[in-house]
């Protein structure tokens, strides 16, 4: 099982404005923002708070920061929030370095590579801007679609290619220099007999592994595609809305329908099923269980539900090894960070565990 090292009073949220931003870390220190656009920084070995710093509009009272995420590379913590601002603050004391303002809600973390800053905002654009300044360095418009979730999937960026997944199903791939595209495709809602199905959004974070870029539907689709050239590798009827996670040459995913599943990444071949639980009452079939992740943490795979515990799994076959209450309402995907794993929990806590 799971073992608490340190705890902390995250942000008590609002109901109507779910925590959707997950936490990042470098250095020792680990950092979080709440739906109300505060930044914090808390150390990892104690929970202490080192800085603090809200992000709002001057003569703005509140923000709703709805889609708002963050993203840190050499010493610069990058923060977007639901109002259209992307910000850089110095990762040691918080201290603004820049902030941009985009005409359009920010719905996705930040990704950053090549010293550009990559965002995905509320009327489907992709937007690049400069690491240094904050320009504006080009923009992509994508197709705009009646229904999506809350939130946007970051790009993956690696090897001279990002990839971008977008609400109406369209999947881009693109030189992140100047935007240049190399391919695209889309896919479209699933034929699977479920809700989830009739959307064509694509909430998964893609995930590049090698010379393949793999993406998962919310409707029923796991799909591998050669990343230079746009064509389809492997292809199985599997859907979800959390980010597959590539170790060596497996593929991890969890599935709509409460899975746990393993699969070769060359081949797409199923190489083990975890049936997870389904119901918090199995037997009057009550309160339906959301499952997140996984994160895989040293040699174990983590995967958490909507009931407030963490799983810990074994990647080689899928048994699971150690389980550990969290919170009662559920966390989002955690992070690992010198060998400790941090949740967010839908409570408003910050919690550390070894």
């Amino acid at each position: 099982a799971l073992s608490s090292a340190a705890s902390d009073v995250y942000k008590r949220q609002r109901k109507d404005s779910p925590l959707i931003a997950e936490p990042v870390g470098a250095d020792g220190v680990v950092y979080t923002i709440d739906t109300r656009a505060l930044v914090r920084a808390f150390r990892v070995e104690n929970g202490k708070r080192v800085w603090q710093k809200r992000l709002r509009e001057k003569g703005s009272s509140s923000v709703t920061s709805a889609g708002a995420g963050l993203a840190l590379d050499n010493g610069v913590l990058f923060a977007a929030t639901g109002d259209g601002n992307v910000f850089a603050l110095d990762a040691v004391d918080g201290k603004e370095i820049w902030k941009t303002k985009l005409s359009a809600p920010v719905r996705s973390a930040p990704a950053v590579y090549g010293g550009r800053i990559f965002v995905l905002t509320s009327d489907n654009k992709l937007v690049a801007l400069s690491e240094k300044d904050g320009a504006v360095l080009w923009t992509h418009f994508a197709f705009l679609e009646a229904v999506s979730f809350l939130g946007k999937a970051a790009p993956a960026l690696d090897a001279g290619v990002g990839i971008a997944v977008f609400p109406s199903g369209e999947i881009l791939a693109f030189r992140p220099e100047s935007g240049n595209i190399l391919w695209s495709e889309s896919l479209g809602a699933s034929r699977l007999n479920d809700a989830s199905a009739e959307i064509n959004d694509i909430r998964a974070r893609p995930v590049i592994a090698g010379d393949k870029a793999i993406v998962m539907t919310s409707g029923g689709s796991l799909t591998a595609f050669d990343i230079k050239t746009g064509g389809v590798v492997w292809e199985k009827e599997i859907g979800g809305i959390d980010q597959p996670w590539v170790a060596g040459k497996t593929v991890f995913v969890v599935t709509n329908y409460a899975e746990l599943a393993a699969l070769d990444v060359q081949t797409g071949k199923l190489l083990w099923i975890n049936k997870l639980a389904r119901w918090a009452d199995a037997d009057a079939k009550d309160k339906r269980l959301n499952w997140t992740g996984p994160v895989m943490a040293g040699s174990r795979l983590i995967v958490t539900n909507s009931d407030g515990k963490a799983i810990a799994v074994s990647p080689q076959t899928g048994t699971v090894i150690g389980w550990d209450d969290i919170d009662s309402k559920g966390t989002l995907m955690p992070i690992v960070l010198d060998d400790t794993l941090f949740f967010i929990t839908h409570n408003g806590q910050l919690a550390a565990y070894r």
